[in-house]
C-alpha cells in the first residue's frame, strides 16, 4: 500500500471526524424534537442502510458468505457500542459518559497485539496516554467525578465495545480483503435491526413533522453512511491505533461544534484539553523524536 494511499485515507477520515464532531450538536437537536435515544440510533442505522444498499448493490450481491458472517460479528460490536453508550448516559452525567467512551482508544492498541501478534510504536502508546489526558480536560466538570456507578460501567463496556469494533474491522478486513463498502454495509444493517428491536421495547415515536426528520437524515447520510464507509477504508490500509487517534479530535470538533451551533462557551480547560490531543496526533504521526534505530517495542 503506498504512503500516498494511506495519507489520503487518514485525511479522508479525518474530514469524517469533522462531520461525527457536529453530529453532538445534531444529536442535542433531534432530542429537543422528541426522540428518544433508540429512536435516533434506529433513524441513523436504517437511513445509513438504504443509502448504502442503493448505492454499492452490485458489490453487495457479489459478496460472499464470510463477509456477511464477519461483517454481522463487527456490526454486533458496532450496535453494543452505541447502545451501553446511550444506556450509561442514563444514569452518569454527560461528562463522565464522553471520557470514558474515549477511552476506548487505550484499549485498542492491545487489541491490535492480541489479533495481529505486534506490538505498537512505543511513541503511539505516548500518545494514548497524552489524548487521554486531553480527553479528561476536555470533558471534566469539577465535582462531577464523585465514584464508579452503573453508568460509569455501562460506559466502560461501551468503550471496549467500541475497541473491539475498530480492531476486528481492521482485522477481517486485511485478513480476507472484504470491499469496504460490502462490509460497512453489512456491520450497519445488523446494528439497524439490532436498534430496531430495543427500540420496540424502549421506546415510541414523537408526534413529528417530516421537517422535523432532517436531524436523522443528516445523522444517517453524513455521520452514519459517509463515516463508516471512509473508517471502513481506513482501517483496511491504515493501522487502527492511528485510525483511533484521528477519531479522537471528534471530541475536539464536537467542541467547536457546540460553540457555533448552540452557542456553548469555550473555556480554558477545554482549550488546553484540544491542545493535548492535537499534540497526541502529530506525537503519533511524525514522531519527532524517533532515530531510525529505534524498532517497535
Amino acid at each position: 500500500m503506498t504512503d500516498k494511499k494511506v495519507l489520503f485515507a487518514e485525511f479522508s477520515l479525518l474530514l469524517v471526524t469533522i462531520i461525527w464532531g457536529l453530529g453532538f450538536p445534531i444529536t442535542k437537536i433531534a432530542i429537543q424534537f422528541g426522540y428518544g435515544p433508540n429512536t435516533i440510533v434506529v433513524g441513523r442505522f436504517l437511513t445509513a442502510s438504504i443509502i448504502l444498499g442503493l448505492v454499492y448493490f452490485r458489490k453487495i450481491r457479489a459478496a460472499d458468505r464470510r463477509l456477511f458472517l464477519y461483517g454481522a460479528i463487527t456490526g454486533v460490536f458496532l450496535f453494543f457500542g452505541f447502545y451501553f453508550q446511550t444506556l450509561g448516559n442514563v444514569y452518569t452525567t454527560a461528562s463522565k459518559n464522553g471520557f470514558i467512551t474515549q477511552l476506548n482508544i487505550v484499549f485498542v492498541p492491545y487489541l491490535y497485539y492480541l489479533f495481529f501478534k505486534r506490538k505498537v510504536d512505543v511513541f503511539n502508546i505516548i500518545s494514548v496516554v497524552v489524548a487521554t489526558l486531553g480527553l479528561f480536560l476536555l470533558t471534566y466538570e469539577p465535582g462531577t467525578y464523585n465514584g464508579f456507578n452503573l453508568g460509569d460501567f455501562y460506559t466502560l463496556i461501551c468503550a471496549v465495545m467500541v475497541a473491539f469494533h475498530v480492531v476486528t474491522g481492521s482485522f477481517f478486513q486485511k485478513k480476507y480483503d472484504f470491499d469496504p463498502a460490502a462490509f460497512v454495509f453489512v456491520n450497519i444493517v445488523i446494528s439497524a435491526i439490532l436498534a430496531v428491536i430495543f427500540m420496540l421495547f424502549t421506546e415510541t415515536m414523537p408526534p413529528v413533522t417530516i421537517i422535523d426528520l432532517w436531524p436523522l437524515a443528516f445523522l444517517g447520510l453524513f455521520n452514519t453512511a459517509l463515516g463508516f464507509l471512509v473508517q471502513s477504508y481506513t482501517l483496511k490500509i491504515s493501522v487502527p491505533t492511528r485510525v483511533s487517534l484521528i477519531v479522537t479530535l471528534e471530541s475536539l470538533f464536537a467542541v467547536i461544534g457546540s460553540i457555533l451551533i448552540l452557542g456553548e462557551v469555550l473555556t480554558v480547560q477545554l482549550a488546553l484539553g484540544g491542545i493535548l490531543i492535537i499534540s497526541a496526533v502529530l506525537l503519533s504521526e511524525v514522531k519527532p523524536f524517533k532515530r531510525r534505530t529505534i524498532r517497535p517495542l
